[in-house]
């Protein structure tokens, strides 16, 4: 069984810019005029790939970017809380001089995907329920090729633990294409050129 995955970034908040740790922030935080567009050209890039349907974080910002794309490329949005971003804990909404107040280690939770951030989640607990959506996406969705539509940490650390020591970052607005492939005793990724 393959399917194609188009994972992508949301695009630009006012917080982004500021940087801001948005993480699960219960304030919903909209794009930038400078973010729609990111997610209008990426709608543009991602016409003709005949993605089926999208899946998305709940969060306002990654909902937004989906809707922005869904419209281009015609097809709906299913939501999904487990492509949230990483939950910061304490850290939710801080700039880094306030997280490191709160927390002088934070760096180390970012590095050690063991090590979970303040009342919030470790990186590994991240990437298992990010799996776990996409295991039921693949089990249970007709489609080939589908869009998910999330945040910049969870991609990286989800990446990292496919491709250890490959540069993970991803920027607003951008995505990138990994194809699922399964038989009955290997399941693998594969990244490939978008």
């Amino acid at each position: 069984m393959k399917k194609h995955f188009y994972i992508f970034r949301h695009g630009q908040t006012q917080w982004n810019v500021d940087g801001r740790a948005q993480g699960q922030s219960p304030y919903p935080i909209p794009l930038t005029q400078e973010g729609c567009e990111q997610a209008q050209k990426l709608g543009e890039k991602l016409s003709g790939k005949d993605i089926g349907i999208i899946y998305s974080s709940d969060l306002y910002r990654a909902m937004q970017t989906a809707e922005i794309i869904g419209k281009i490329i015609s097809v709906s949005i299913v939501e999904d809380k487990r492509l949230r971003e990483v939950n910061y804990g304490r850290l939710n909404g801080l700039y880094p001089l306030e997280m490191a107040e709160v927390y002088p280690n934070y760096r180390q939770c970012y590095e050690d995907f063991s090590c979970p951030f303040p009342d919030g989640e470790s990186l590994n607990q991240v990437v298992e329920r990010f799996n776990r959506a996409i295991e039921e996406i693949v089990q249970k969705s007709p489609y080939e090729k589908v869009g998910i539509s999330t945040h910049g940490h969870i991609i990286m650390a989800f990446l990292s633990s496919l491709f250890r020591g490959e540069d993970s970052h991803i920027n607003n607005g951008e995505y990138v294409h990994l194809m699922y492939d399964s038989d009955e005793t290997v399941k693998k990724f594969t990244k490939l050129q978008n």
